[in-house]
């Protein structure tokens, strides 16, 4: 259970009582003030007492562990879209004295904490421990983390330099995918194109550049249904590169995935491009 100490202020200065008045027979003003300002959880009997002086609820003032776990979550997942790996990390630390028991939201809190070593701290040893550890949670049916904990893991690899050891996990993604490919479609569309886009990647780093053609159309095909923008630059960058490396003309994927960098304003993507559109001298700067 957590209290709101912030609702307890603004129900007391809403009445017109003072923290002294609140407390008055009841506890200690400073008792009132750490409720207030640090959160502290009094007594139950206090507590009852002091919304009886409000004339408020207790619902109104305290939130169980987990509809609190549950919004933290989903926040995550939210920063997760937005590649906003810095507010992750404030949110995973609000995480910290929770007693979760959720076997789902144990895999996911090693996920996401494997994901900011990976994004942020690039400890890849640290951040395949982490992923291994969310591996490792005893759940029977597969979700869309399930395939992104293991492209992680493989994109960590390669980052470590252990390509053997990447296309292992690779190959672990590729078979869940192909076992789950309808309830990928089922999903969120954005966890939909992260497995995509982020296989698409995985393939163009290994070198397996006719999966990079495959998974990237598989989520430009999701974006598109969608009227999505979400990825799609990347997806369209990744397909040029691959077209590029198997010695084909990619200039229509780089000016598309230029263009839409531009809209929507990926300024890592954007920038990248531009400096190689710029050496190949493409039509896009002729006017």
């Amino acid at each position: 259970m957590k209290i709101l100490g912030e609702k307890i202020r603004h129900y007391r200065k809403l009445r017109g009582i003072s923290q002294s008045e609140l407390a008055d027979g009841i506890c200690t003003q400073a008792t009132v003030s750490l409720i207030e300002k640090k959160d502290k959880i009094p007594s139950m009997e206090i507590l009852v007492r002091i919304c009886e002086r409000l004339c408020i609820t207790m619902n109104l003032v305290i939130v169980n562990d987990d509809s609190q776990i549950y919004s933290i979550i989903s926040e995550i997942k939210k920063l997760f879209y937005q590649d906003d790996y810095d507010s992750i990390v404030a949110k995973l630390d609000k995480l910290k004295d929770i007693n979760i028991n959720n076997k789902q939201e144990i895999k996911l809190i090693h996920f996401f904490s494997g994901l900011v070593e990976y994004e942020v701290e690039k400890n890849y040893d640290k951040a395949i421990f982490d992923f291994n550890r969310a591996m490792n949670v005893n759940i029977v049916s597969v979700d869309m983390y399930d395939i992104l904990i293991n492209i992680y893991t493989a994109k960590a690899y390669v980052n470590k330099g252990s390509d053997d050891e990447a296309k292992v996990y690779y190959d672990q993604s590729k078979d869940l995918i192909k076992s789950s490919v309808e309830k990928i479609n089922d999903e969120n569309y954005r966890d939909s194109i992260l497995i995509y886009a982020n296989m698409a990647q995985l393939a163009l780093e290994l070198g397996d550049n006719e999966s990079v053609i495959d998974y990237a159309n598989e989520g430009i095909y999701i974006a598109r249904k969608e009227q999505s923008l979400f990825k799609l630059d990347s997806m369209y960058c990744y397909m040029a590169e691959a077209g590029t490396k198997d010695g084909q003309k990619s200039d229509e994927d780089y000016i598309k995935a230029y263009v839409i960098s531009s809209i929507s304003e990926n300024k890592h993507v954007f920038d990248n491009l531009k400096s190689k559109i710029s050496k190949m001298s493409l039509n896009i700067f002729n006017n």
